[in-house]
């Protein structure tokens, strides 16, 4: 998968895209991958969570162990500025990844 095919699966994902959208992907390979775990590992601990086991899980609900594409759908809303939105792409597969709840 690359950059183009990533940006293609999400805009098929959603449908109606607006006019204009900006439009962007990244590729989170092992490393980008091991320094996201990073950081929500020093966030989640900043933030009261010391539980090794808790802490660990939190971040696997929050970090896909495997290679993702982050694309980036920007649009200009006038009155409210631009409205971003994030999806992820699984790079093996091409389907999205869902949010974690």
């Amino acid at each position: 998968m690359d950059q183009k095919a990533a940006i293609m699966t999400v805009i098929e994902h959603l449908g109606n895209i607006p006019p204009g959208t900006k439009c962007s992907a990244v590729l989170f390979d092992t490393e980008r991958i091991r320094r996201e775990k990073e950081f929500y590992a020093k966030l989640y601990s900043e933030n009261g969570v010391h539980d090794l086991e808790i802490l660990q899980a939190m971040v696997a609900a929050n970090v896909p162990d495997d290679p993702y594409w982050l694309v980036s759908l920007k649009t200009s809303d006038g009155a409210m500025g631009d409205i971003t939105q994030l999806h992820r792409v699984d790079d093996r597969t091409g389907k999205i990844i869902p949010d974690p709840v």
